[in-house]
């Protein structure tokens, strides 16, 4: 079988997707530019092209993900709406996984990923959570939340909206609700208590 011509919009972008994809539905160990390329209808010299091996595609995947994760939360923290800028972070957390559970699973089964329950800094740390920390904890300390508490507070809510993402993201799980709207309601209870 000869080569297939290259006339794939975005092949970059289309690699990081489709590889997400493919990931999940067949898992990691069955990842390859070669199988990918089969995917996408391309020549692989046309993958190889953009990432030389496999585990280059599988970092920039990686960055790919926590980036498009971070600037959802941090959209949310700058945004200048009246309320709870955690309960929106919340919110956005749920709804980005339920929307890309593709997402969700290679972020979260890789295993290497550094999440600190203090205010301290870690170098390595897990960004989004770094993220979600920070404006759990200013808010915190803005309604006088002793500092003793803060640290399990934060484990709450973010065991909050880490369970409702993953639970959105289990095969056979089927839930016809607002993920947005349950995930508002389990986190301003706790929220309110601040």
């Amino acid at each position: 079988m000869g080569e297939r011509p290259y006339h794939h919009g975005n092949l970059r972008t289309g690699l990081i997707e489709e590889g997400l994809a493919l990931i999940h539905e067949e898992g990691r160990g069955n990842f390859s530019l070669r199988k990918l390329a089969r995917r996408l209808n391309v020549s692989p010299a046309a993958c190889y092209n953009h990432f030389p091996t496999a585990e280059a595609l599988l970092e920039e995947m990686r960055r790919y993900v926590t980036e498009r994760f971070c600037g959802i939360l941090s959209q949310q923290a700058a945004d200048g709406q009246t309320g709870c800028a955690t309960l929106r972070m919340g919110r956005a957390y749920v709804d980005f996984f339920a929307r890309n559970p593709h997402y969700f699973s290679f972020l979260y089964e890789n295993g290497n990923l550094g999440i600190r329950l203090t205010e301290d800094s870690f170098e390595g740390e897990f960004e989004p959570f770094r993220i979600f920390r920070a404006q759990a904890f200013q808010e915190m300390e803005r309604c006088r939340v002793p500092p003793e508490e803060r640290r399990d507070d934060l484990l709450v809510m973010w065991a909050a909206v880490h369970g409702l993402a993953a639970m959105a993201n289990m095969k056979g799980f089927h839930y016809d609700g607002d993920w947005g709207a349950l995930t508002e309601k389990l986190l301003s209870e706790k929220i309110t208590l601040f």
